[in-house]
């Protein structure tokens, strides 16, 4: 243990001399408190922890990525899991993967994946207990809608996932049929990126570059306007105390499955409801920001093959928004600007192989349901409508290259990624890659205000 915790503690004193950090107060405070957490598992076993400590550069090109809270980053993954050794011994297992992330604007997200404990009831039945991902939809992880579990949302080149918290029970038959059951009494909103809200000074900023805040003025009668924010917000037990509830029935032999699932749900982010009034007085525009929580019916299938590292599926999801957040059916004043929801349908599928020397596979979605721009102004701009994605990974021992490519054919959007990495050492990674936006020239779609977030980066990794 004691040569573990000199190396962590070697590590972090070089970190706080380089980038941000040095800068920062906060950031070092934050850094210190993570590696206090690492510190305190210097105990186990080899293979039961792994994780990683790094700090990227996005300023290889000044033109590249020059957008405040991306020009610098500090990360850190960690992944504890202990699963029984012995079949026979009905031993529980348990589960916590968590990171953070923290940028050249004094910005920490933290993020956790994962954390249960679950085991086997009985050879048919298992529990799990805690927060963890529902694989129930694959079109959802691939393309990141966040509509099943909570996205990471660190950068939205790769949304990540985080679990729902709650209890699941899964029974499987001797026969290939099986059925889970998942349920909830508690609601985690994503929670990443968030906003700078200064209750004083009534603004809402962000210092994520992933953020996208609402203007700070308005042209009212010819003139400009400065907006003032307030934000009501709510009590957190009338947030977090919301219930889940949801079945996946389905069936599978060695190669084919088949399931069919749904799930009543809150939505994964708060909705807000905006009331606007012009107060002549002080001459501004007083904007009361009311967050509101919002049920959906989530529910799809999927035909799924497997054969080793080979996959093939056949997808499909819907989600039905509630008209009225939850417990509130009034109807909204002339005065109030209210997020429109609407239905969404998708259909997709993918070919995949992936193994530890190399990795490529295709995936494609499309938008079933109707989305009419001028009609629904007020709705959010659909992440994906009829896109394809094709990925690339070679692993060259101590080098591995990755590539993965995202293009809209209906809105012209695209996401490119390329990265390296080099194993210098057993403990050291070297990497960088490029990370590219591109949007439609009107600049209306999901992803226009986010195109300058653009990376060309080159970092350390510390792995443990």
């Amino acid at each position: 243990m004691g040569k573990n915790v000199k190396r962590l503690d070697k590590l972090y004193q070089m970190l706080i001399k380089v980038g941000p950090v040095a800068r920062s107060p906060k950031l070092q405070y934050g850094l210190g408190c993570l590696f206090a957490l690492l510190s305190s598992f210097a105990h186990s076993e080899e293979g039961v922890i792994n994780g990683h400590v790094g700090f990227l550069s996005n300023q290889i090109n000044s033109d590249v990525g020059d957008v405040p809270g991306n020009r610098f980053i500090t990360n850190a993954a960690f992944d504890y899991k202990k699963m029984p050794q012995d079949p026979e011994v009905r031993e529980a297992t348990r589960r916590l993967t968590l990171a953070t992330q923290l940028n050249d604007q004094s910005y920490l997200q933290f993020s956790v994946q994962e954390a249960y404990l679950g085991g086997n009831l009985t050879d048919k039945d298992s529990m799990k207990f805690g927060r963890h991902l529902l694989e129930w939809s694959p079109i959802d992880q691939t393309w990141g809608f966040g509509k099943l579990n909570n996205r990471r949302n660190f950068d939205f080149f790769e949304p990540g996932q985080e679990g729902l918290t709650g209890i699941s029970y899964e029974h499987k038959g001797s026969n290939g049929m099986r059925y889970r059951l998942f349920g909830s009494g508690l609601y985690i909103p994503e929670m990443n990126p968030g906003f700078d809200i200064n209750d004083k000074r009534k603004t809402i900023k962000c210092r994520s570059p992933w953020c996208d805040a609402p203007s700070s003025e308005t042209e009212v009668q010819g003139s400009m306007k400065s907006i003032e924010y307030d934000v009501n917000y709510p009590k957190i037990g009338d947030v977090i105390f919301r219930y889940s509830v949801g079945y996946n029935l389905g069936w599978e032999n060695k190669h084919w499955s088949f399931e069919q699932y749904y799930i009543r749900k809150p939505e994964n982010n708060l909705t807000t409801r905006v009331g606007v009034a012009l107060n002549t007085i002080e001459d501004v525009v007083k904007a009361k920001i009311d967050p509101q929580v919002y049920y959906q019916d989530f529910m799809g299938a999927n035909l799924k093959y497997r054969n080793q590292d080979l996959l093939m599926y056949v997808s499909g999801f819907a989600s039905r928004p509630s008209s009225y957040p939850d417990g509130n059916k009034r109807a909204t004043d002339w005065t109030e600007i209210k997020t429109a929801k609407i239905k969404e349908d998708y259909m997709g599928g993918g070919i995949s192989k992936v193994n530890a020397d190399y990795g490529y596979g295709f995936n494609y979605v499309a938008r079933l349901s109707p989305f009419d721009r001028d009609k629904q102004s007020l709705a959010q701009e659909p992440r994906w409508n009829q896109a394809v994605n094709v990925f690339l990974m070679k692993n060259f021992n101590k080098l591995t290259f990755s590539g993965d490519v995202k293009y809209d054919m209906l809105t012209r959007d695209r996401l490119i990624m390329v990265r390296a990495f080099l194993n210098v050492t057993k403990n050291l990674l070297v990497n960088g890659g490029m990370s590219m936006i591109g949007t439609p020239k009107d600049g209306k779609s999901y992803w226009s205000p986010y195109t300058n977030n653009d990376s060309l980066y080159a970092g350390l990794r510390y792995i443990y």
